[in-house]
């Protein structure tokens, strides 16, 4: 049995604008409001999983600290505390605490505070307390310590910051940081500090 087939027939103009008519339309709808819509979307990403606070802090030997000259952290040295908080999300920090968890036995002369109003000390530790921290907001803050005469044996110096709110809830915590300091005898300490005295004279 033979089956005709039939002929071919061109769609005609007309039903071709109507076929395409819903893709260029939705082409044209979302050039239109192509920056809108990524903003609509980067909105709903942040509020299903918002950026997490963060908290980055180092121990350095502090500008003219090393006070032996030698390139190595001794005891009676001067060190840097290092702390940078970045908030990338858009909620807002009034009157929290960065407590640094520093064994504040292990220091003294504390001083050159910059980036906050002042810190506190409990003689445990040390804390700087009324932080505010706008969305999307980095801010750094550094102080300089005198690293205590230790005889007996070379001490690590370490921070394990905490960011609390102002409730007093943990937001965020620092990786542990920490720095050696050589032990020094009395003979060295008494040559040392009369050496930097003769050179101020």
């Amino acid at each position: 049995m033979n089956y005709a087939m039939a002929p071919f027939r061109r769609p005609s103009q007309k039903l071709l604008l109507f076929a395409f008519l819903p893709i260029l339309l939705l082409f044209q709808i979302q050039s239109a409001f192509a920056v809108n819509l990524d903003d609509f979307l980067k909105d709903i990403k942040n509020f299903i999983n918002p950026g997490k606070l963060a908290i980055d802090s180092a121990i350095t030997l502090a500008p003219g600290g090393d006070v032996a000259n030698n390139g190595e952290v001794d005891a009676g040295d001067i060190i840097r505390f290092s702390y940078t908080i970045t908030n990338p999300s858009d909620k807002k920090y009034a009157f929290a605490t960065l407590k640094t968890n520093i064994d504040r036995r292990q220091l003294s002369f504390i001083h050159n505070v910059q980036g906050t109003s002042g810190i506190t000390d409990d003689g445990e530790t040390i804390s700087i307390p009324n932080i505010r921290l706008e969305p999307s907001q980095s801010l750094e803050i550094t102080f300089d310590a005198r690293i205590n005469y230790y005889q007996d044996a070379d001490k690590t110096v370490s921070t394990e910051s905490e960011f609390l709110n102002s409730d007093k809830k943990l937001i965020e915590k620092s990786a542990k940081k920490e720095i050696k300091a050589k032990k020094i005898n009395v003979d060295k300490i008494n040559s040392t500090l009369n050496e930097k005295q003769q050179n101020s004279e």
